[in-house]
């Protein structure tokens, strides 16, 4: 397999100015939450027994995405990258319920493809012809984002055709274990399945505040949670953004330091090692209501492993650039 003739760098300081490119939560992602909190708060005890017995393996599909401009690409040790990045998600996933079966990893090299920004046009190219598996199938895909961003997520929000192509997730190829310090160990791609699987960031805005957006009104939805005034980055101990009138005023988040250590958060990958209970609740009823249940609009289940052709025929998609296999060529 070739990939590009050498390893390729650039500057990581450019990368991680936001960490997350996801974009925020519509408002049917809002009120899905409010209904979660709601639900959550009625059944606490049947759903806390619920938790420990809930068992899910996601298929899970790799896309290596490659132009001339990509950055670090090892061509030697991007197969075992890719299944270690497998490992990774499922060491800091274990004990929530959910694991990840690698199905397929597919390497596609297209010089127009350079940047695939949330919301471009490159970004519907890419997963319109890459996608595979229905809405409970992780499309996971590794290539250069741009303007500082590690990743990026969709919610379970999908209304049309058109969106369900776009759900997935989006990684800088740096962020692969093994890739560029301070996140260099996989963590990018466990926050951003998080979103996928319908986790807000800690310090999720409650309010306009321009000071403290995090420490006031739902936050995250989750009661678990402590406030967090805004994004943590490095791994600052003790720190704890929220405090006082403005913590003890604020009844749908505990007290306590910032959750610096979650994986909601924007801190180094060495600092992130935890989901709450509240955050695990929340991903396996989101599961079942959100992915399991989803229908696309004017759309009909699928067998496993792609697009019902009629679909892909009557969108007009075509197959763009050149996709190998492990093992062949371009």
């Amino acid at each position: 397999m070739r990939l590009l003739p050498a390893l390729l760098t650039a500057s990581f300081a450019a990368l991680a100015s936001a960490r997350c490119g996801t974009r925020d939560p519509s408002e049917r992602v809002h009120a899905q939450h409010k209904y979660f909190l709601e639900k959550e708060d009625r059944e606490a005890a049947r759903i806390a027994a619920a938790r420990d017995v809930f068992d899910v393996t996601v298929d899970t599909y790799v896309h290596v995405v490659i132009s001339n401009t990509t950055a670090g690409i090892n061509a030697t040790t991007l197969p075992s990258q890719i299944h270690e990045q497998i490992d990774v998600l499922n060491e800091n996933y274990l004990g929530t319920g959910f694991q990840f079966n690698l199905v397929n990893v597919s390497y596609t090299h297209n010089d127009k493809w350079t940047a695939i920004m949330d919301g471009s046009t490159t970004e519907y190219e890419v997963k319109s012809t890459l996608r595979r598996g229905d809405y409970t199938a992780l499309n996971l895909y590794f290539g250069t984002i741009g303007s500082g961003i590690l990743g990026y997520a969709t919610f379970p929000d999908t209304v049309t055709p058109r969106e369900f192509l776009l759900d997935g997730v989006v990684c800088d190829p740096q962020s692969l274990p093994g890739g560029k310090a301070p996140y260099n160990l996989g963590i990018t791609a466990v926050h951003e399945t998080g979103h996928w699987l319908n986790l807000f960031h800690t310090f999720q805005p409650g309010n306009d505040d321009p000071a403290q957006p995090g420490c006031y009104g739902h936050g995250d939805y989750i009661h678990d949670t402590p406030a967090e005034a805004y994004a943590a980055f490095g791994c600052p101990a003790s720190r704890d953004t929220c405090k006082g009138a403005v913590e003890a005023n604020n009844t749908l988040s505990v007290p306590g330091p910032d959750p610096i250590h979650n994986f909601m958060d924007y801190t180094d990958d060495r600092c992130l090692t935890t989901f709450s209970a509240g955050q695990i609740t929340r991903m396996q009823n989101s599961w079942r209501e959100e992915r399991v249940a989803y229908v696309p609009m004017g759309m009909r289940r699928r067998s496993p492993g792609g697009l019902l052709p009629d679909l892909k025929a009557e969108l007009g998609l075509g197959l763009k650039g050149k996709i190998a296999r492990p093992g062949s060529g371009w």
